[in-house]
């Protein structure tokens, strides 16, 4: 069905490399549709080769597992980039981002729960990024003998951050693509060095012993090591998927999209969580916890630190881009009516003072943070089931006017504008993820009685809430009869 847009909504929409993007989350015109799905590649590269696959990785020989069992968590996790392709192929069908193709399934008003959870876990992973960002460009300074410690290097280092992580999300989604392209290529070359310089000190032999594992036994920890990696990986990003592929023409095969998205964030979380597994058999774990970026600096040869010290740097404002780009999104797929860069600055704004608070008030708040966010897979994770339940019940078909429109009218309507079946879905499945779930701030009673110490949120998302939307959901293609008719939010 073709997709029409008002002219004039047409006309305003541009999307040009270092040009403030003027679109929100409304519909993308056919006329203005661009660009090719390999372009998603570098998305993805840049945004997942970064220093928090490496600390995820070296987690899991941490929790126990040896370097071949920790070797396969990182492969099926890999592997889950090719799910988080079939969300990005929502994009072009529907035109807009993923928390407002999210009104589908949910209803106008029902989406509303989904796209504030969705905010929080990006403005949260924005904060904590930003942060990290700040260490990693302190022990940049402090490697080659710069000032790094104290207030003011610490300013200096914020002012840099901010600048460097929200003047691309600001200008919007074609000047995020275009630099995420180009310091893929950087990222990539640092990576290669990194790893070569890397791999001669691994010990391939590592294998803590049974009773130092985190749960009961071999495999109740590799499912709790599964878990943790499937929430930094598919869980981390499936709320942004579409918000860079809504661009590209309408009739882009959803095969080249999932191809694209999984060798480039596939490929990356395999490097990047594949060094932190290997890293984790030579490098001191009680420097690594004091400070896990200098304890890698330190233990790798010396003309591979700096490499690695600006793939830190670099890899952390490539992650930014897209918690910054997408925060914004969801945000305004609240159904807040606010220009998008207005949306991505108030974010910053926030996330600036979660920052300031972190890096001078709090010692351990990063710490907790980090925590609570893995947590919010509790939620994100039926959040996502019933996104792909709902766009395989209806074939990938929507009614792009009934997506953007906020009132009775809407295809997307409901009941008061929520779709209860929906919803009772979400609640059931954020239950089975709660009492499945052993993390630092909460362990299920059930995860050590009937389960061995295991974490199955990232399991019990799918099987749990996908089932029992299956069965509640209308099997009717709501929206797919409909006349497309679309219009900017």
């Amino acid at each position: 069905m073709a997709t029409q847009v008002r002219p004039d909504v047409e006309q305003a929409q541009i999307d040009a490399a270092f040009h403030l993007e003027t679109e929100g989350n409304g519909i993308i015109a056919e006329s203005k549709r661009h660009g090719m799905p390999k372009e998603l590649f570098f998305v993805w590269f840049a945004a997942v080769l970064t220093y928090t696959g490496v600390v995820t990785g070296q987690l899991f020989t941490s929790l126990g597992l040896n370097v071949w069992e920790s070797m396969i968590v990182v492969l099926l996790c890999s592997f889950s980039f090719a799910v988080l392709g079939i969300v990005c192929g929502t994009g072009p069908k529907a035109g807009t981002v993923t928390l407002t193709i999210s009104r589908a399934a949910f209803g106008v008003h029902g989406n509303k729960v989904p796209a504030f959870f969705s905010w929080l876990t990006a403005v949260g992973w924005e904060s904590v990024t930003m942060v990290l960002t700040v260490w990693a460009i302190l022990s940049l300074a402090q490697y080659v003998g710069l000032p790094s410690t104290g207030v003011g290097p610490t300013v200096i280092a914020l002012i840099i951050t901010l600048i460097l992580t929200y003047t691309v999300p600001i200008l919007g989604h074609a000047t995020l693509v275009t630099m995420q392209r180009i310091l893929a290529f950087v990222l990539g070359i640092c990576a290669v060095i990194v790893v070569f310089a890397v791999l001669p000190s691994v010990h391939w032999g590592f294998a803590p012993s049974i009773q130092n594992m985190a749960a009961h036994g071999p495999f109740p920890t590799f499912l709790l090591a599964l878990s943790i990696g499937l929430a930094s990986t598919f869980y981390g990003w499936v709320n942004f998927a579409a918000d860079y592929s809504r661009y590209l023409p309408v009739q882009t095969p959803t095969r080249r999209i999932v191809g694209a998205t999984f060798w480039g964030g596939g490929v990356a979380s395999f490097v990047m969580m594949g060094l932190g597994v290997v890293l984790g058999t030579f490098v001191n774990p009680n420097a690594f916890s004091s400070n896990p970026v200098m304890a890698i600096a330190k233990a790798i040869p010396a003309w591979a630190a700096i490499p690695f010290l600006l793939a830190v740097v670099i890899g952390d404002i490539c992650a930014n881009y897209l918690n910054a780009y997408s925060s914004g999104m969801s945000f305004l797929s609240m159904g807040i009516r606010l220009k998008r860069y207005w949306a991505v600055t108030i974010d910053g704004i926030i996330c600036t003072a979660i920052g300031v608070y972190a890096l001078f008030f709090s010692t351990n708040f990063v710490s907790f943070f980090q925590n609570f966010l893995d947590l919010m897979i509790t939620v994100m994770g039926p959040w996502a089931a019933i996104y792909l339940v709902h766009h395989f019940l209806v074939k990938g078909r929507y009614d792009a006017q009934a997506l953007v429109e906020s009132g009775p009218g809407s295809a997307y309507w409901y009941t008061g504008g929520i779709n209860w079946r929906a919803m009772a879905s979400f609640v059931i499945g954020v239950a089975a993820t709660f009492f499945t779930a052993n993390s630092a701030l909460w362990v299920s009673p059930l995860s050590t009685a009937w389960f061995g110490g295991a974490d199955l949120t990232a399991f019990a998302a799918p099987i749990v809430t996908g089932i029992v939307y299956f069965v509640l959901a209308p099997k009717s293609n709501v929206g797919a009869n409909h006349q497309v008719k679309a219009k900017a939010s």
